[in-house]
């Protein structure tokens, strides 16, 4: 069953069986494409990191699915409707996306009630204050498009009381490849990271997104924690990036 058949008390009242463990902010969570009924608790304890955070925009990164010659599209939806309520868009800032880069583009041909978003947004609804959201898909997923759309996230978001939702899944993934992608990603070889990814053999769907998310990761010096890829969980891609502790130590 979809979440998106649950009720606003039953999703608070599943995050609400879990504390935080992000010791310090979170600017962006790694997330499975869906949530249902057989992945629920680990989206509950993923989302509870949010708890007692407020965000002025939520960006949600996901693939497009098929091919299509606007690379990066964002549908023109003025507001996303859940079962839970409407979600504004920021207009504005889907707009400063088009301006920052030529391959963005305001374009509903990615539009579908399927889209990762709405399963998303009612676990924010359910966690968050207000907020207003923009959607982002990749129609191509090559490494120098994976760049400039980290690099528009990096720059426009950089100084924004803003949160990335990255939408992928490593459902179909091994332990020992995920082993090397952690490894990559530690050691910061993106050009090599990246690239892997592109050929299809790590079994990430949604890789696009998924190194979009590393790349700014990076670009903010957020610490990451993917606690799928620890944890050898594979039924729900589960981790975040969160602002280092700059407090000396002790």
């Amino acid at each position: 069953m979809s979440i998106q058949k649950f009720s606003l008390k039953q999703i608070q009242e599943g995050i609400s069986k879990f504390e935080p463990s992000a010791q310090n902010r979170v600017r962006i969570l790694f997330v499975e494409e869906h949530i249902d009924e057989s992945n629920f608790e680990s989206a509950c304890k993923l989302y509870s990191n949010l708890k007692g955070t407020s965000y002025d925009d939520v960006i949600v990164l996901e693939r497009l699915g098929h091919n299509h010659d606007k690379l990066l599209p964002m549908v023109s939806n003025t507001t996303f409707i859940t079962p839970l309520g409407p979600v504004e868009v920021n207009d504005q800032l889907r707009n400063d996306f088009c301006d920052e880069d030529d391959d963005f583009f305001i374009d509903d041909a990615g539009y579908s009630d399927r889209m990762c978003i709405y399963d998303h947004l009612m676990m924010l609804q359910s966690v968050l204050g207000e907020f207003k959201t923009v959607s982002i898909q990749i129609a191509d997923e090559r490494p120098s498009i994976v760049r400039e759309l980290a690099s528009a996230v990096t720059e426009l978001l950089r100084e924004r009381n803003a949160l990335i939702i990255v939408c992928s899944s490593i459902t179909n993934s091994k332990p020992e490849i995920l082993d090397n992608v952690r490894t990559m990603i530690d050691e910061h070889e993106f050009s090599r990271l990246l690239n892997y990814l592109n050929t299809g053999d790590a079994g990430i769907v949604g890789r696009g997104p998924f190194a979009a998310g590393v790349l700014v990761s990076y670009n903010w010096e957020l610490v990451n924690h993917l606690t799928s890829f620890d944890d050898k969980n594979h039924a729900f891609l589960a981790g975040f990036a969160s602002i280092k502790d700059y407090s000396p130590h002790k």
